[in-house]
């Protein structure tokens, strides 16, 4: 915890004396580093009569790059049932854990002599920068992490992992996703060869639906660049994957199911990151590198040419450990848990309900579901051949050991595939 201290002199610091004038508690959210703090008092009157015609404004910066970290500004008041008070904008703001104000009796003074104070026709630009002490982090505790990710009340739609070589995080990172069935996103360093890129998920050995590897041996322009030339940084490439997602998931159609039979990949969601250009190094046009990327299962993000040439997400595996399994594939994957999680949200909305009651509407929520989610507009279940091709077949039935209190749902699905290959075979028929 830090404590802004204002003497009676006028004097401030980050330690506290006997009895200061201002003393200000705080505790952010963020363990910080390499951070400063600059601190300002405005006078909104001519001659201020108490603390509160004073405002105090808090900037905390990153002393390296001069970057804003947060900032406050509020009337000198530790009230927190005054609107206007810094303490009351500091908890709207929700930037700190502990943010306390305690006043002396000659606040107002202390104030009024300090170098960080601005009258109220002056400029404003007087203030004082004190420098933070760096905030030691905490052991990692993969099982804290965990805990994190699975217990929110609103449970996320995607998991990624731009650093899925710190191991124990990507465990921690994999379990939850597994527990709440959603895709984990991660991308494997753009720096590393074909080679060490198709050895890392393998030594990984995943073996889940839900987890993609992402790989981009590409260069690009910085994103804040403005000039024309200048040295090029790696690629990466998953939040732009993840805002295609986002994009794609927000085109319902008029059932409400999101078009998640159409991959994030290929032409129709290039890459557009400035000035893209291979790392060099990487034949990635190779047929054994190719080969050894693919039964690694890693998408590659690589340049193919179209009309024009783009920068494209070559491939959709997930981890899952299959030759022809659906569930190797993202959008079938993903297709997957949705339909799973949306028939457990179903069994949870109607419990404690009469179990003749609870069968009549879920059965009717989940049969209502299904078929929307297999109709020509969605696509997203398709027949199945186990299924006398049918799309999907489910029973809700009290169960059998305990059927006062227990049902039992069984459902079975056809899950729409997707294209990665194709054969042609020609025959020219000569005279």
């Amino acid at each position: 915890m830090n404590i802004l201290a204002l003497s009676s002199s006028g004097e401030l610091s980050l330690v506290a004396g006997a009895s200061p004038s201002l003393k200000l508690e705080f505790d952010t959210h963020s363990y910080l580093a390499n951070a400063e703090i600059n601190v300002a008092f405005f006078a909104k009157v001519t001659s201020p009569r108490g603390p509160a015609d004073i405002s105090m404004r808090l900037e905390i910066r990153d002393a390296v790059t001069g970057d804003q970290i947060v900032t406050v500004q509020g009337l000198v008041d530790g009230d927190i049932e005054n609107s206007a008070s810094i303490v009351a904008v500091a908890d709207a703001k929700e930037y700190f854990e502990k943010f306390d104000l305690t006043l002396g009796i000659d606040a107002l003074q202390a104030i009024l002599k300090s170098s960080a104070y601005n009258e109220s026709n002056s400029l404003g630009r007087a203030s004082k920068t004190l420098a933070l002490e760096d905030e030691e982090l905490p052991s990692f505790n993969a099982d804290k992490l965990f805990k994190i990710l699975t217990s929110q009340l609103t449970t996320p739609a995607y998991l990624t992992l731009p650093n899925p070589h710190d191991l124990p995080i990507y465990v921690a990172a994999q379990r939850a996703s597994t527990k709440l069935r959603i895709p984990l996103d991660a991308e494997i360093n753009p720096t590393f060869t074909a080679e060490q890129a198709a050895q890392f998920a393998t030594s990984v050995d995943a073996q889940s639906q839900f987890v993609q590897f992402i790989w981009s041996p590409n260069l690009c322009r910085p994103s804040d660049a403005v000039t024309l030339r200048g040295r090029k940084v790696p690629a990466y490439y998953l939040g732009h994957y993840i805002g295609d997602k986002l994009l794609r998931n927000a085109k319902l159609n008029k059932q409400g199911f999101a078009p998640l039979k159409n991959a994030v990949a290929w032409k129709d969601y290039p890459f557009t990151a400035k000035n893209l250009s291979q790392i060099p190094g990487n034949d990635l046009e190779d047929e054994q590198i190719q080969e050894m990327l693919a039964k690694a299962k890693v998408n590659v993000v690589r340049p193919v040419k179209f009309e024009t040439t783009l920068f494209v997400l070559s491939d959709v595996l997930t981890q899952y450990q299959s030759k022809n399994s659906a569930l190797r594939l993202v959008p079938a994957a993903e297709i997957s848990a949705r339909v799973t999680n949306k028939c457990i949200e179903i069994l949870r909305t109607y419990m404690f309900q009469a179990t003749p009651d609870y069968i009549k509407k879920a059965g009717d929520d989940i049969q209502e579901f299904l078929e929307g989610a297999s109709s020509e507009t969605t696509g997203w279940l398709q027949p199945a051949e186990e299924l006398g091709n049918k799309p999907f077949e489910f029973s809700l039935v009290p169960d059998n050991d305990f059927p006062y209190e227990r049902v039992r749902l069984y459902l079975a699905h056809g899950v729409v595939g997707t294209t990665r290959a194709a054969i042609f075979d020609e025959d020219v028929l000569v005279k």
